[in-house]
């Protein structure tokens, strides 16, 4: 089984844009209707939290790269902003997280999804939204 990209999760944001395809996909739930907003709602959270993850990995690396060649000593004006930008950066994945979380919570209430024991919504939404692509 393959991971949720965010061009996977581009490809499903602009194809759930339209509400025919949205049904089609939510058909084998009770009222896909009434499960378009919450599915739109969880692959915007999905796109938020990987393209936060993105950015931490690209800071990180920039990051690293910088203190390789620093000298020892005091961190220069540079590496003290990456640290504080990689902070920041790291917040804004976890916010990221925790709304990706709560939109896989109503998502997998509000369908009726069956989440197996020992995982949690987002991993079973997720492992759903995969199967999709």
């Amino acid at each position: 089984m393959g991971k949720l990209t965010l061009a996977g999760v581009d490809k499903l944001r602009t194809r759930f844009a339209d509400d025919a395809a949205c049904d089609t996909a939510l058909a084998a739930f009770a009222d896909p209707a009434a499960l378009r907003a919450p599915l739109r709602e969880l692959l915007e959270a999905e796109h938020r939290f990987l393209q936060a993850e993105f950015e931490v990995a690209q800071v990180a690396d920039i990051l690293r790269r910088d203190q390789k060649y620093a000298p020892a000593g005091r961190p220069s004006v540079h590496i003290v902003q990456l640290r504080k930008q990689q902070a920041a950066t790291k917040q804004a994945a976890l916010i990221a997280r925790n709304v990706v979380a709560q939109a896989a919570q109503t998502f997998a209430r509000a369908s009726g999804m069956t989440v197996k024991a020992k995982q949690s919504p987002s991993e079973a939404c997720a492992a759903w939204l995969v199967a999709l692509r």
